[in-house]
């Protein structure tokens, strides 16, 4: 059997990784949209007409990121033992 201090403390760190890329994630897409919008809010005078699309658009990047981030602690979570994961 599998030490399981080492395999939850694994896990803990592994919950660490997955956060800080999601984080990276969200600062990166945060500051593309950003700059996108900004250079554009100028000059495309439909901008604002379709502004609701954009927010749409953006919410559900960042969910599916964000599910996907949880599924795959998920199944970390879950098959850690199964699979000798951290030995």
């Amino acid at each position: 059997m599998a030490d399981e201090a080492l395999y939850h403390n694994k896990l803990k760190q592994d919950a660490g990784v997955i956060l800080v890329v999601l984080g990276l994630l969200y600062f990166s897409e945060t500051y593309i949209v950003y700059n996108i919008l900004s250079t554009l809010w100028g000059e495309v005078p439909e901008l604002g007409m379709i502004w609701p699309i954009y927010i749409v658009f953006y919410l559900l990047l960042l969910g599916i990121e964000t599910i996907g981030c949880v599924r795959v602690y998920n199944s970390i979570k879950e098959h850690m033992f199964d699979f000798e994961y951290y030995d």
